[in-house]
């Protein structure tokens, strides 16, 4: 049965960095290689905030080691910002689109990471009160 919550850690995790990436190119639908730097740089920073929450949601879920579960997550990203890419769907040249999927892998670990932090300093707090 830890296996089933392994999987469903990643898959929701992944969902809600989908949904976060979807919310992101909603409120800078202009944002684009070559456009103004504005929306641009909102777009990039609600991208990696998505993927952070993403990351939390996973490590929340994780029934054990949740940075080892961001790693399928990783290769997720990679492979389809690899497809997105080769199929002529992204406006940007590599290095670009690279650093939009790095940026998005990088979140998650940032938001598996401050949850994890806050998790560690709950039950320090607790144990400093008891």
């Amino acid at each position: 049965m830890v296996w089933l919550r392994s999987i469903a850690a990643i898959i929701l995790g992944y969902a809600v960095m989908i949904g976060g990436t979807i919310v992101a190119r909603s409120v800078a639908p202009e944002a684009e290689y070559g456009g103004p730097l504005g929306p641009l740089l909102a777009m990039g920073f609600l991208t990696a905030a998505g993927g952070g929450l993403g990351g939390t949601v996973t490590a929340m879920l994780a029934p054990r080691w949740p940075f080892l579960h961001l790693l399928p997550m990783a290769f997720l990203i990679a492979l389809e910002t690899t497809a997105l890419y080769l199929q002529g769907r992204v406006d940007g040249p590599l290095w670009f689109e690279l650093m939009a999927g790095a940026s998005l892998i990088a979140g998650t670990f940032v938001g598996a990471g401050a949850w994890l932090a806050l998790k560690v300093l709950g039950s320090n707090h607790r144990r400093a009160a008891a």
